[in-house]
């Protein structure tokens, strides 16, 4: 049965997921994750794609896209880095066959209320997957400031950009940040208390069954 054709259009938003081959590891260390960021950056000058957020953790990684063209789509740019990164990593690691499972899941994100919350999803994906295989149902405050000091100073993740901790030549935050505040000051502010609130609040499956204190 043939697979879908995916309909991207200019000035849409995508939340693109991939993960590792049988979900095993893409990144093995820290020379990886440089490899792959370098190439971002290089592929951007000649695929122009919006990126709103991105988390990259060991055996999978999310972006938030935006399409600026009409002529090149969000998997022109995949294909090319991914082309790039799974060639590094076989001759790195002298293996054979794809990197990455199948093709890119791919969700049309259609109106500007749920950037904020996926983008948020995104760049504190690395916590949500922590919290979710903690063995213990209650969370205490100072567990969760651990957690979220760790996501501040995440090289992999755009979430230090939204908070204006550094700047990384990828990530473009204002126009989110914007719906929160024209002042960007603020919005980073309000950005960081939004980000909280959804983690402790259960609106993402993955904290549901979790008590914070």
């Amino acid at each position: 049965m043939a697979r879908p054709i995916r309909q991207f259009y200019k000035g849409g938003f995508w939340h693109i997921l991939n993960r590792g081959v049988a979900k095993m590891d893409i990144f093995r260390n820290k020379e990886d994750y440089g490899f792959y960021l370098y190439k971002i950056k290089e592929t951007l000058e000649k695929y122009p794609i919006g990126i709103h957020a991105f988390n990259f953790l060991p055996n999978h990684i999310h972006y938030l896209m935006e399409q600026t063209t009409d002529e090149i789509l969000p998997s022109n740019f995949i294909a090319s880095v991914h082309t790039s990164l799974g060639n590094y990593i076989n001759r790195k690691y002298t293996r054979v066959g794809h990197l990455f499972q199948d093709r890119c899941k791919v969700k049309d994100i259609k109106e500007d209320k749920h950037l904020l919350t996926i983008s948020v999803y995104i760049n504190l994906n690395k916590v949500l997957e922590e919290l979710q295989h903690k063995e213990k149902s209650i969370i205490s405050k100072n567990e969760l400031e651990k957690l979220l000091k760790k996501a501040e100073n995440d090289p992999w993740s755009s979430y230090p950009v939204y908070l204006g901790l550094r700047e990384d030549g990828i990530t473009n935050a204002k126009f989110i940040l914007s719906l929160l505040s024209d002042d960007v000051k603020k919005a980073r502010e309000e950005y960081k208390k939004l980000s909280k609130e959804l983690l402790t609040s259960g609106y993402f499956l993955k904290t549901r069954d979790l008590i914070f204190e």
